[in-house]
């Protein structure tokens, strides 16, 4: 901190140079307003704001990481010769630039268009107050809105809106993985290649941990202070937090773990939690990574055969494919409030009186823009249980998950979608609570990422919007794809009476139960036909375990916070 105060602008940096505000997400000199003069020409705004880390319960590792990469990357541009302002302040991030344009004679800022809604509300906020902004095309994305609507169309309510023509469309355009106007290996998606176990075929490599500097310990010891009831743990910081060391934690991937990612992608293991996934999500959603990069890294090596090209093309799928099409679902259907399908009914919150440097609560009879939209198209409304927050539940596949959440912030996109959210809906749990959960737990979660991917393919919440059918299983796929029924008190074979898993009952009691929404899609239609040919006896023996397993869940009080 005494590094960045002692390298504050004078009035003559101020009048002339150009200035740009950087969001707390796009921490880079890469591309963008910075990267478009010369240093000595530019001066860069970043804000702290308690009021964003006071917003919800984030992840004592999720605020270290955002809050020692802003300031490493404040540290990293006055050594490049810009001048920087770095804001302290509990307002929200737009009222802190107001209040610093007013204080210090700043010019009119410029700044990258920021991807999370809630940072977009809050400046457009300080604009109509009198803030000089003016923003521009944010150019970390691979694709614009157009690109998006050159395929579909405006958004409609009701449609449905398939990842793979976005796909096809960005891969065509881009000439990424092709050759002659076709895709290499003449198809573009090789995920049925992408989908087997781990069983100690290969050995992992160990990926690097980074040893916490002491920019990072003095945003440790903040965080251990100021948050202290946040979620999860903050032992053991090993994440990057220097652009070196983003650089680094790829380069590793890329040569270490990228050659053997696409086989097991899926696969999911309670002794190898990483298993062969980057982990690169956090720092390609702050900016310290760039998409373009990686894209264009992977496929080069996919080129020099160091990497097969089904892991290459699986890669690439996720970055310009799922991630992209997801961030243009989220805009255009203004964060999912525009959707057309019944919504959740939600008890009144509770208001706490708020610590003393905590943000602005407006009033009751005042809308509040933050409140996430709540679409539950299979009117699921329960509350989450105390499992999510660390209780033991005896579900080893559960139980491991939501530890390496605690102590990590992290865990990999099946074990997200497989576990996690497949038991909240199979048991019928609040979409948006699980959600919210998903939002200030993972260190990699903002709005825009976590509300289509929870809301749309993890619960199929929007009624389909995103996925085809709903991704739910019973124990059968767990048990195939890991090693968690090994190491459990429960028989994935067994799907009723003692010992048995609950996933199979829940499974096929979520099939009858939303009979009247799913019982005609076409993807489901091989199960309800299996469904259809139990007896009446099993459905009750089905329907007993079912009740056990959300009983047992119910059972357990949450952690205070």
């Amino acid at each position: 901190m005494d590094q960045i105060q002692s390298a504050e602008p004078t009035a003559a940096d101020i009048a002339q140079r150009r200035w740009i505000y950087v969001p707390y997400d796009r921490v880079t000199d890469r591309t963008g307003p910075v990267a478009e003069q010369a240093a000595r020409d530019t001066g860069i705004v970043l804000v702290e704001s308690t009021a964003m880390a006071h917003r919800r319960p984030y992840h004592k590792k999720k605020l270290v990481l955002l809050i020692s990469n802003m300031r490493h990357f404040a540290l990293e541009q006055v050594a490049r010769g810009c001048s920087v302002l770095y804001q302290f302040s509990p307002r929200s991030h737009g009222q802190a630039l107001l209040d610093l344009q007013r204080e210090r004679g700043l010019p009119e800022l410029t700044a990258m268009q920021p991807a999370e809604r809630e940072l977009r509300l809050d400046l457009t906020q300080a604009v109509q107050d009198g803030l000089k902004l003016r923003e521009v095309a944010d150019t970390t994305w691979l694709s614009t809105s157009e690109d998006f609507t050159s395929v579909f169309g405006a958004y409609k309510p009701g449609r449905s809106y398939v990842m793979d023509r976005f796909y096809r469309r960005m891969r065509q355009q881009t000439g990424i993985l092709m050759e002659k106007h076709k895709p290499v290996g003449g198809k573009f998606s090789f995920d049925a290649e992408n989908r087997k176990p781990y069983k100690n075929q290969l050995p992992i490599p160990v990926p690097p941990a980074f040893t916490p500097d002491d920019v990072t310990q003095e945003v440790i010891d903040l965080v251990a202070r100021k948050y202290p009831h946040h979620f999860g743990s903050i032992s053991n910081f090993d994440l990057p937090t220097t652009q070196h060391d983003c650089d680094a934690m790829w380069r590793f991937a890329l040569k270490h773990l990228l050659p053997t990612f696409g086989p097991f992608e899926d696969a999911m293991r309670d002794d190898q939690l990483q298993l062969f996934h980057s982990r690169t999500s956090a720092l390609i959603n702050l900016g310290r990574l760039l998409p373009a990069d990686l894209v264009r890294d992977v496929e080069q090596s996919a080129g020099r055969s160091k990497i097969p090209l089904a892991s290459a093309e699986g890669f690439i799928r996720q970055i310009l494919g799922w991630r992209e099409f997801m961030r243009h679902i989220h805009y255009q259907t203004d964060g999912y409030r525009l959707l057309d399908v019944p919504q959740e009914i939600r008890p009144a919150t509770k208001r706490i009186p708020p610590a003393p440097d905590a943000p602005f609560t407006a009033p009751v009879n005042m809308p509040d823009p933050y409140i996430g939209a709540t679409p539950s198209a299979l009117n699921a409304s329960l509350p989450l249980p105390a499992v999510y927050w660390g209780v033991k539940s005896g579900m080893h596949c559960m139980d491991t998950v939501v530890d390496q959440v605690i102590h990590e912030g992290w865990s990999h996109h099946i074990t997200r979608l497989m576990i996690l959210s497949n038991l909240a809906t199979l048991c019928g749990f609040s979409p948006r609570e699980l959600t919210d959960w998903f939002w200030f737990a993972y260190v990699d979660a903002y709005d825009w990422v976590i509300e289509t991917n929870v809301l749309g393919m993890a619960t199929y919440a929007d009624g389909g919007l995103t996925a085809t059918k709903p991704y739910v299983s019973g124990a059968a796929y767990i048990n195939r794809m890991s090693n968690y029924c090994g190491h459990c008190q429960y028989d994935p074979k067994q799907s009723t009476g003692e010992g048995s898993c609950p996933f199979t009952a829940l499974y096929w009691t979520f099939l009858e139960r939303n009979q009247p929404n799913l019982g005609n899609n076409f993807r489901l239609q091989m199960p309800y036909a299996t469904l259809r040919k139990k007896s009446s006896q099993e459905m009750v023996l089905l329907r007993t375990r079912a009740e056990e397993a959300l009983a047992h869940l119910k059972s357990f009080s949450h952690p205070e916070y």
